[in-house]
């Protein structure tokens, strides 16, 4: 009696797409032309295009560990090893689940595999990992340090062109209408916009995301704008932007236990900077305004002890401060923190206490008698007033405000010239849809993207439209606004809303202690602080007027 010919399956694989997609196919030809000079039968092929071999989670190898687990061969056969996998770990969990199911390895480079050849062939493959990644890392510094970029495309930028219309590798040019949209980014966040309400705009006018270059959704994230600011992740920490690029910043590594690649930051000896002035986006006083809104809200996290599990405490001190000089006003007994209570609502009869007498009794503070709160925000603001109120401090007003005002026509302006490129944009998708309805390509999909895409265009003129910007023009009552403005400084900067909310934060930032002191039943208070010393010593109005020309009309976001 004949026995039956041993059932044969054949596995291949190719790595990158660098390489021939007909490799597959070339190795199971070989294969099979083995099992029949054997008289074995193939039963079935696996394969895998395209993945690397550090990888378990490969489609066709999953099958073939089915095909043991179901005992339908008895040979699975590949051109090396090496094909099988590359990781020593897999290579040796698939050998020890072959001999549990009684499954032969075979290699045509080989013949059959025992166990000292496979552990010795598996560990010449994981050396090959590893040499190859040294030699691609020390390719990529080269490229780094002759100017190219080594890899990956930030948003902003395109591949630059030769002669021929072929993207030229490793150099990179500012895509314009996607540098109007970072530059858009920058100067909204560094007006106090939050994230999450920029990425919603982007998103209301159909600007695609980084994203949407490729596969993904095309639609703005909180974390695309916010990112990782010490790992230089997200649109405001991309230091590319300023025209100095940073390359081994992270490296990388695979999780034993998931598979999933691991990023980890490097120290900052082993970056490689260098300077390319020719990618610069957005300008150095742009750049440092960002980065002082991130140190603000770096050191309003730090400055709270985090005592709960669920970051609220970090996140509580982010809020706006219900008060103008809360946390700032000092007993001059104790040194213990003053609190607002007391009076009504409108806090017309409000009035500081020292928090230490108040909740811990005369044994910590002998205490004082309330202080209204309009009496003590007038005396840390009288100082300010006499500054502002001179001549020479309108005048410096005045050419800061049309300054701000012409800089935001500008940004207008450029705002409205990547309005008219996506609708250009949007106009050609359109008559290409048309085109094809007319040349008796119908069906229902295309006429339900045809109605979206023209939905889509009277919506980006609508927006264009209500976007003009007027003429700049300074209002004929700006004395008297400044004036007005002047005389209730403590009205304005008391609100929560909005702007108010801001002109606060950057009054506080310059106003940082006032101390309050009974002495002999009388009340003396001692003011401290940047802004009283410039106050004091008539030091740096320049500065004193730049912060509340911002304070009170912005700090780049649109008026």
């Amino acid at each position: 009696m004949t026995a039956s010919p041993r059932r044969v399956i054949i596995y291949a694989r190719y790595s990158t797409d660098l390489q021939n997609p007909k490799s597959v196919a070339d190795q199971v030809a070989m294969c099979r032309r083995e099992a029949e000079a054997w008289g074995w039968a193939v039963i079935n092929t696996r394969s895998d295009e395209g993945l690397s071999g550090s990888r378990e989670d490969l489609p066709g190898y999953r099958k073939v560990l089915d095909d043991l687990r179901t005992g339908c061969c008895d040979i699975v056969m590949f051109e090396s090893l090496d094909r099988l996998s590359r990781d020593q770990e897999h290579t040796a969990r698939f050998h020890k689940m072959a001999s549990h199911h009684e499954v032969e390895l075979f290699a045509l480079d080989g013949g059959f595999l025992d166990a000292l050849r496979v552990g010795f062939t598996s560990t010449m493959a994981q050396a090959f990992l590893e040499n190859l990644a040294f030699k691609t890392q020390r390719g990529l510094r080269a490229r780094v340090a002759s100017g190219h970029s080594a890899g990956g495309r930030a948003y902003g930028y395109r591949n630059r062109l030769d002669e021929q219309g072929q993207a030229v590798a490793g150099e990179l040019e500012i895509d314009e209408a996607e540098a109007a949209v970072v530059r858009r980014i920058f100067r909204d966040y560094a007006a106090g916009i939050s994230p999450q309400q920029i990425a919603s705009r982007l998103n209301a006018e159909f600007i695609a995301s980084p994203r949407g270059r490729g596969d993904g959704s095309g639609h703005w994230k909180q974390n695309t704008i916010n990112g990782n600011r010490e790992r230089g992740t997200g649109i405001p920490n991309n230091e590319l932007y300023i025209g100095r690029r940073i390359w081994n910043r992270l490296r990388y590594s695979k999780d034993p236990s998931t598979g999933r690649k691991v990023s980890r930051l490097n120290k900052p000896e082993a970056w490689e900077v260098s300077e390319a002035p020719a990618l610069r986006i957005v300008d150095q006083d742009l750049w440092e305004a960002v980065k002082e809104r991130q140190a603000r809200q770096t050191k309003l996290r730090t400055e709270t002890a985090n005592t709960d599990r669920t970051d609220l405490a970090a996140n509580r001190v982010l809020k706006r401060r219900r008060h103008l000089l809360s946390g700032l006003v000092r007993c001059g007994i104790c040194g213990g923190p003053m609190t607002v209570a007391g009076g009504s609502v409108t806090g017309c009869k409000r009035r500081y206490y020292c928090a230490n007498a108040k909740e811990k009794g005369t044994s910590v503070c002998a205490g004082f008698p309330g202080i209204l709160q309009s009496e003590i925000e007038s005396f840390a603001l009288q100082g300010l007033l006499d500054l502002l109120m001179q001549p020479a401090a309108y005048a410096q007003f005045k050419a800061e405000f049309e300054r701000k005002l012409k800089a935001e026509q500008g940004h207008m302006a450029e705002d409205l010239r990547l309005g008219d490129r996506r609708i250009a944009e949007t106009e050609k998708v359109k008559a290409n849809l048309l085109r094809a309805v007319e040349s008796g390509t119908f069906s229902e999909a295309l006429i339900t993207r045809l109605n979206e895409v023209v939905a889509e265009l009277e919506e980006m003129k609508a927006q264009r439209a209500a976007a003009e910007p007027p003429p700049v023009e300074l209002p004929e009552d700006l004395p008297a606004l400044w004036r007005a403005h002047i005389e209730d400084l403590a009205g304005p900067l008391s609100d929560e809303g909005g702007w108010a909310g801001r002109r606060r934060s950057c009054a506080r930032s310059w106003a940082r202690w006032s101390c309050a002191t009974p002495r002999r039943r009388r009340r003396t208070g001692e003011r401290r602080g940047k802004l009283w010393r410039c106050c004091v010593n008539r030091q740096k109005p320049a500065a004193v007027l730049r912060a509340f020309v911002c304070a009170f009309f912005g700090c780049g976001g649109r008026i």
